[in-house]
Order: structure tokens, then C-alpha cells, then sequence
């Protein structure tokens, strides 16, 4: 993720000494992402991806842990973490915690190349993860829920710029017709909550795995389904309708959305337009690191989102999506 904090060859000797990695022979900084600092290492004993937190606790290390521990268990394509010389998923180290996985291979494809094959590969894994997560027992609550999201918008009302604090009063309108429009009936259980086009991998047409858990809570199903419609389906300001229906297809071969599912998938596609515009207005666009610390994303991408959801309403959506 963005490169908040450099590991000094102190901290890389005690890293690969804790985790029985081998020789270093080559540590390069990835600048995508936000909140975190992230890594590939080289050594002797392979290829691995590090990441630095200063935020996630020592609890949403160790619900990430399990869960990828019976996801591993499960056959499900995912990140095989790599735990240390004493059994830890981590490592306290310079101001933060340490995480390694083993690298992951396949490639990360770009919007330009998606298809509806694509998407509905895509829900078939989606579905596969909610059912295998109904098992976990691990508790972690959605850190980015609606009450945060709101305070967000709230501090950035008061922002000297005025094109910021009029989008900020835009997105309150948004998050309020999102949160009428939520059921709270519907069922929960874990979810990924943030399926981007970098957080999957592919070996041809098929999905070599799904990575980078660390937003991973308890929150309801269509809300993981709603983040990730928004995030692979939206293209040149609108939504394709081939892409949406392929990932509800694909979804519901492994899991088939229940009524009242199909009524509040369009309050959580509002929600989840307007929680990741505030949050890269106040990760990316106010961050002030240089792009080779962190790559920018620009939020009129997710604010184009909430404003295409807001002129095509409920019913605009469901027709879209095909259920």
C-alpha cells in the first residue's frame, strides 16, 4: 500500500530472522493502496508480500489470520500466510505490525479487458467465500460502517474548500437515502468488503485467488456484493449492464439472493459509492504523499458512481442487474 514507513535494514534483518525466510536478496516498496505500507521480498527461500500496519490491531490480525486459516483449509483461493518461527500471524516491528504472505501468482487484470465471463467467474467466488465464511467463528465488526462514514463527511463539510464541502453535503444526502434503503433483515456473515480489480488474481479465465483480507468483518452479504459491483462494473461513467449481470449470475450459482436481498442491493451500492469517495477524498486526495509514495485514486470516480445510483434509483438498478 502507500509507503508510510520504510524498513531499515535493522528492522528487515529481524523481520526475516522471526519468519526463518533465509537470505534477503531484494525488498521493493508498492506504492497502490492507502493505509498501509507494503512490500515484495526476495530471499533465498522465495518471493513474499510484507505489510507494515500502524492501524489494524492486534484482534484484526488475528481475525484476518483465521479466517484465511479455514479459507486455506477449504480449498478456496486465497493468500497462505506465513506465520513466525513461534507460531504468530505477526510480528510487532518499527512502530507497527508485520504480516507476510507467500507471493501470489497470476495477473491482475485491467477494466479495459473484462468481460461478463470474467464477472461471472468472479460471483462464483464471491458466493463460494460467504458460504465457507458461515462457518468462522471470529468477530470483527465493520470498521467502516455507516457512523463512521458520517463523521467523515461531517469534518469535511468544514473543509476551506468549498468544492469539497459541497461534495461532502452532496455525499450526507446520498448516505441518508442509502441508510433508508438498507434492510435489516437480511442475512450477515463474513465478508471481503473490498474486491477490487487489484485484489484478485487470475491464471487465464480463472480466478487464482482473492487477496488482501485485512477489511474483512461481519456485515451483511449484499453489501460485499454491492462494493464489488461498484468496483468492476462501472467504466466511462456508467455501469455495464453485461458485467452486472454476469456477477449476479455467477453469484447466485453458488448462492441465491433472497427477496429482501434483491430490495436493499441498491441502498448498499449508495452506501458503498459514498464511503469510498469520502475515503479516498481523505486517503488520497488530502494525503499530500508524492505519487511514487502513494499511487493516487481519484474520488470523482466514486462520486460519478453515488450520482449514477441517485438518477437511476431502485428499480433503475434491479432492472440493470437482472433481479
Amino acid at each position: 500500500m502507500a509507503l508510510y514507513t520504510q524498513l531499515d535494514a535493522v528492522a528487515l534483518q529481524r523481520l526475516v530472522d522471526a519468519y526463518a525466510l533465509g537470505t534477503v536478496r531484494e525488498l521493493t516498496g508498492i506504492p497502490q493502496g492507502s493505509i498501509n505500507s507494503n512490500f515484495r521480498l526476495v530471499t533465498s527461500s522465495g518471493r513474499y508480500f510484507v505489510r507494515h500496519t500502524t492501524v489494524r490491531s492486534a484482534d484484526d490480525l488475528n481475525f484476518e489470520a483465521g479466517l484465511l486459516a479455514l479459507l486455506n483449509a477449504s480449498h478456496f483461493p486465497s493468500p497462505r500466510l506465513v506465520s513466525t518461527r513461534d507460531g504468530s500471524p505477526f510480528l510487532e516491528l518499527q512502530g507497527g505490525r508485520v504480516v507476510v504472505f507467500a507471493w501470489l501468482e497470476g495477473e491482475e487484470l485491467t477494466r479495459e479487458r473484462l468481460t461478463s465471463e470474467h464477472l461471472e467467474a468472479l460471483g462464483v467466488e464471491l458466493g463460494k467465500l460467504h458460504r465457507v465464511g458461515a462457518s468462522y467463528l471470529g468477530v470483527r465488526a465493520n470498521p467502516y460502517g455507516p457512523e463512521v462514514v458520517r463523521g467523515w463527511l461531517k469534518g469535511l463539510e468544514q473543509h476551506p474548500d468549498a468544492e469539497l464541502s459541497a461534495i461532502a453535503r452532496e455525499l450526507h444526502g446520498h448516505l441518508a437515502r442509502a441508510e433508508s434503503l438498507r434492510g435489516g433483515q437480511e442475512p450477515r456473515g463474513v465478508i471481503h468488503a473490498d474486491i477490487f480489480l487489484d485484489n484478485v488474481k487470475w491464471l487465464g479465465e480463472r480466478v487464482s485467488a482473492l487477496f488482501d483480507f485485512e477489511m474483512a468483518c461481519q456485515d451483511a452479504l449484499t453489501l460485499d456484493v454491492a462494493i464489488t459491483l461498484n468496483a468492476w462494473c462501472f467504466d466511462s461513467g456508467r455501469y455495464r449492464p453485461e458485467l452486472c449481470q454476469g456477477l449476479l449470475r455467477g453469484y447466485q450459482v453458488q448462492r441465491t439472493l433472497l427477496p429482501a436481498e434483491r430490495e436493499s442491493l441498491y441502498g448498499h451500492a449508495l452506501f458503498g459509492a459514498v464511503r469510498y469517495t469520502a475515503s479516498r477524498i481523505r486517503d488520497f486526495h488530502l494525503s499530500g504523499l508524492p505519487p511514487d509514495k502513494l499511487a493516487p485514486k481519484d474520488f470523482r470516480t466514486y462520486l460519478a458512481r453515488a450520482r449514477a445510483l441517485h438518477q437511476m434509483g431502485p428499480e433503475g438498478l434491479r432492472a440493470l442487474v437482472g433481479v
